[in-house]
């Protein structure tokens, strides 16, 4: 073949090609058109919650924190309540398995703390109940160590606001020393969970004010009393808040190009007990620095990626300030005296308690002024048992 016919053959090859593709995408175009007239003309039905695992748990939710009778109204910036949809997704909460290994892993948590006796081993243990172990140290701190064998979950106690050793330290206490000493601590129990947000607490949103960053205290009279002043801060707290939950929603609402439109959602995790967490550790300057004195840890790991997708229906913002005003909320928390309070936030969040929880449970939340928050359980009461 010469090579003017083998310019020509590659021409038509080419032309061929792109005719060919050309054709496939007009057809798509069309196949396309068609769906969406046939849409327009016989849309589908919206496509209910699947209530995947049928009637799920009511929500255990402390005392309130006020007894006070109160009374609300609507003072959004907009105005009026938001906009919701008319689901969420429901995940499952992981659980763990019991093991004859726990033991000995909290005994090496309580190693890595220092609870020693003066032959060098491990302070002896005692059995609290069927999950939880307690070590007790008599020299320094005192500390009080509370394992669940189960959880890992934990608390740690100690007479700080006695100690002479806090109350007299000369160095300074920072900002920086107290999240280190956080982090070397959880580091040191290993009990950092992969889903928590370091940012939440050192570089908090001003706008999301059910997070704190670290705060600090001083101690007056055996008790921690809040202060602004470097100088004077002898204690500071340090809250852990886990991730937002992000994930494209089925609405159920068709689309007209076919399948069902989604709706992206980011959901926060609140707690019971706000603006704080479950996971609570209290820092101050001792002998050897900068240490953790007390801590409060209860975390629960969720199921982020189900295989499939649980959707169930959710209350109306109307529906739930109306739940709010009969006095069905749970009243998290409240600073103030009036009983007259104005709410200027609505959203939804998901919740995780200090009790044990099968599944993240969605909340409606109202929050106004004086750190006023309450939490009404989102999900229809005909899918709660």
């Amino acid at each position: 073949m010469t090579l003017h016919k083998t310019v020509i053959v590659a021409k038509k090859f080419v032309l061929g090609i792109g005719l060919g593709i050309g054709v496939i995408f007009i057809l798509v175009l069309l196949f396309q058109l068609g769906v969406i007239v046939r849409n327009i003309l016989f849309p589908a039905k919206v496509q209910p919650a699947n209530h995947l695992y049928d009637k799920l748990p009511a929500i255990e939710f402390p005392q309130n924190a006020t007894g006070d009778h109160l009374t609300y109204k609507i003072n959004t910036i907009s105005g009026d309540l938001p906009a919701f949809p008319d689901r969420v997704d429901i995940f499952t909460v992981k659980q763990r398995e019991p093991s004859l290994l726990n033991l000995n892993k909290a005994k090496e948590k309580a190693n890595s703390l220092g609870l020693i006796g003066d032959d060098g081993n491990t302070l002896p243990e005692k059995k609290l109940d069927a999950t939880n172990y307690q070590w007790l140290e008599n020299k320094g701190l005192q500390r009080r160590f509370v394992v669940n064998t189960l959880t890992f979950d934990f608390i740690l106690e100690s007479n700080y606001l006695s100690s002479l050793t806090v109350l007299n330290a000369q160095g300074k206490l920072t900002q920086n020393d107290a999240m280190n000493s956080t982090n070397d601590f959880v580091a040191t129990l290993a009990v950092m969970p992969d889903d928590v947000s370091l940012d939440k607490t050192t570089t908090p949103i001003q706008e999301s004010t059910y997070y704190t960053n670290p705060q600090s205290f001083t101690i007056e009279n055996g008790a921690l009393v809040p202060t602004s002043s470097f100088l004077q801060t002898q204690v500071y707290r340090i809250n852990l808040y886990q991730k937002d939950l992000t994930y494209d929603l089925n609405s159920g609402i068709p689309a007209i190009t076919g399948g069902f439109k989604k709706t992206p959602m980011v959901m926060p995790i609140l707690y019971p007990y706000p603006p704080y967490s479950t996971m609570s550790f209290w820092v101050a300057t001792g002998q050897l620095g900068p240490q953790v004195v007390a801590a409060r840890f209860i975390h629960q790991s969720v199921n982020t990626a189900p295989e499939t997708e649980a959707t169930y229906p959710i209350k109306t913002p109307q529906e739930a300030f109306e739940e709010l005003k009969n006095g069905k909320a749970y009243i998290a928390a409240y600073n103030g005296t009036n009983t007259e309070i104005a709410i200027t936030n609505v959203y939804l969040t998901y919740y995780l308690g200090e009790n044990l929880q099968e599944y993240l449970m969605p909340l409606i939340v109202f929050q106004g002024d004086n750190g006023f928050f309450a939490y009404v359980s989102a999900v229809r009461e005909e899918w709660i048992k």
